[in-house]
């Protein structure tokens, strides 16, 4: 019995740690963001920043773009992610349905399934932000831990911790919270010329 009550509370306790961070995503259907990334080895070693924007429109919908120090872009329209490597001129197709319930962009274009596919542990507060660490229900994903770091409502770090050690930290600047972004952002046609692989 005392088993079961304690299963029970755990269930109830990770729905109501989603749901607060839920709610730091509520309200929030666009955003606009600056970004610096930086790839740590497993002994914390830094071996590459690029910096680059996101652009979000809820649900599925984003558009990332590195600028630093090379250009590439990823987009997703709410029924496939394209890849686009200017430097290797191919541009890669896959149906979200197959990554997003693997991969950390579902956080940022469709939290509302959050509690679905990871469980919550809220992390207390360190130097003003407010920290969770997010830990996949289902294998395959992309990385063993997740750790956002909030201010207030607004999200200015993601960090990444893979199955090697490594840990890719996402830092965000200059946040503009529901702009009017044009829906051309979230459409891809590959260039004439490039090579399109689908997946």
């Amino acid at each position: 019995m005392r088993f079961v009550f304690s299963v029970c509370l755990f269930l109830v306790m990770s729905v109501l740690q989603a749901a607060s961070l839920q709610d730091r995503f509520a309200g929030l259907d666009s955003s606009s963001t600056e970004f610096t990334q930086e790839l740590f080895d497993a002994d914390r070693k830094l071996l590459e920043t690029s910096k680059g924007i996101l652009r979000i429109q809820r649900p599925d919908r984003f558009n990332l773009e590195y600028r630093d120090p090379y250009y590439q872009l990823y987009v997703a329209d709410g029924q496939n992610l394209y890849f686009y490597d200017k430097d290797l001129e191919q541009v890669t197709v896959t149906a979200q349905k197959d990554i997003l319930d693997r991969s950390p962009a579902m956080l940022l274009s469709n939290p509302a399934r959050l509690n679905d596919l990871y469980i919550v542990n809220p992390q207390g507060e360190t130097d003003g932000l407010a920290w969770y660490a997010l830990t996949p229900r289902q294998p395959g994903s992309s990385f063993d831990t997740i750790k956002l770091a909030f201010a207030g409502k607004e999200l200015r770090i993601m960090e990444l911790q893979d199955s090697f050690g490594q840990t890719t930290r996402l830092t965000f600047q200059n946040l503009r919270q529901n702009p009017d972004l044009d829906p051309a952002l979230f459409r891809f046609t590959p260039p004439a010329g490039i090579d399109v692989i689908q997946q």
